[in-house]
């Protein structure tokens, strides 16, 4: 693997993956990102875990991004199993890889992969959700929303900009913590043709089976300031689960608070590396 890279990849079930990897050699990090980016987000993450030795990939998700938009297949399990073909045919599959997802989004993938692949992930963060672990906010209704067929679309489409705007700034610590370039590359991405559609599918599928394991070493990395969580519902320790808190931090905390993510992801990538040597 190069040091930098991005392009596609065809996978045996006929979908085009987009993907960004750097790092030139080490254990392997995937970054999943959540809903509404694309790999773009980890765009402040991924270049300090590949310099601290780790090759790190992140791709835009089934129907996010430049990747596919078919019609079906955005259950967890189906997304989970785009990715681990996406490590295997860039020949990163060989030992186990730590595995990042943000937001239900990126998180059920994830949760979904560790649950039923344990043996093939050394780790397993999560960001700003946990499905299985953490509650759904209560008057959750966006997720509502979004899973009513065909009408969201219809509303969203003509509004996009301020709709994608009104989330990054009420979800964050620092409303004004994301600039309006990187806020137009992700309105851009949902304004082509199918995007938005696809970018909704995931609300639309049937909720996934609790997948939380103990198999997996876990970190649940959450941000002090996330309007969406009820901190008093923060689930306790355990042996196999580590949970953090990001000081200033709201939802979007690669965006907001990449390094003190990034030197959390490092703590626990090096801690589960010791431990299994």
């Amino acid at each position: 693997m190069s040091h930098a890279d991005s392009g596609f990849v065809r996978l045996h079930n006929g979908l085009r993956l987009r993907y960004v990897c750097a790092g030139d050699g080490g254990p392997t990090a995937l970054l999943l990102h959540g809903w509404p980016e694309t790999n773009h987000a980890w765009r402040r993450v991924l270049p300090t875990l590949a310099a601290s030795g780790y090759v790190v990939v992140a791709p835009d998700l089934r129907g996010c991004g430049d990747s596919d938009k078919p019609i079906s297949g955005y259950d967890a399990k189906t997304r989970m199993e785009d990715v681990r073909a996406l490590v295997s045919a860039l020949g990163l599959a060989e030992e186990a890889i730590f595995v990042v997802g943000h937001g239900d989004a990126g998180t059920e993938p994830a949760l979904a992969f560790a649950a039923a692949y344990p043996n093939e992930v050394a780790g397993l963060a999560l960001l700003s959700a946990a499905p299985g672990l953490l509650p759904r906010p209560a008057l959750d209704w966006v997720g509502e929303f979004h899973q009513t067929p065909d009408l969201p679309e219809l509303l969203i489409a003509p509004h996009l900009d301020a709709y994608l705007r009104h989330f990054f700034r009420a979800w964050s610590h620092d409303p004004g913590m994301l600039s309006e370039h990187d806020l137009q590359i992700y309105v851009s991405a949902l304004a082509r043709p199918g995007a938005l559609r696809a970018s909704l599918a995931s609300f639309r599928v049937p909720p996934m089976p609790n997948a939380v394991t103990d198999k997996v070493p876990t970190l649940l990395l959450v941000g002090e300031s996330d309007p969406r969580l009820d901190f008093s519902t923060l689930p306790a320790e355990t042996d196999t689960l580590k949970v953090q808190t990001i000081p200033r931090g709201g939802h979007w905390l690669a965006e907001e608070r990449p390094d003190p993510v990034a030197a959390a992801l490092l703590t626990f990538f090096r801690e589960q590396t010791v431990s299994g040597a």
